[in-house]
């Protein structure tokens, strides 16, 4: 089962949402969908992982807490800036996880 953050974030195309993430807790192939992941590495601040490579079962289990959903990876970049431009607008400073546990 993948970990999701409660409030996710959802990018402008992405249609029945609700359907995907159905999908894929259930291990199911969804094309064209990148999720937005808080990172593991501590150089980072989020990743953009394909939906596709959740149907490996030793992935989907590696996943970290999903923290939002595009459609196609040009969304998927745009929903990261987004965030990231939020949290700096917000708080002066970009401690993304920081600030979308706390929110």
């Amino acid at each position: 089962m993948l970990k999701w953050m409660d409030d996710y974030y959802i990018g402008e195309t992405v249609r029945n949402v609700e359907d995907i993430r159905q999908k894929l807790d259930q291990g199911k192939l969804v094309p064209g969908i990148y999720l937005l992941t808080l990172s593991v590495n501590p150089h980072n601040i989020l990743e953009i992982v394909p939906a596709v490579t959740l149907f490996q079962k030793t992935a989907a289990r590696m996943c970290p807490e999903i923290v939002g959903v595009a459609k196609g990876i040009a969304e998927a970049m745009e929903l990261v800036r987004s965030i990231v431009q939020t949290v700096y607008e917000e708080t002066g400073d970009v401690q993304v996880e920081k600030y979308i546990k706390n929110r």
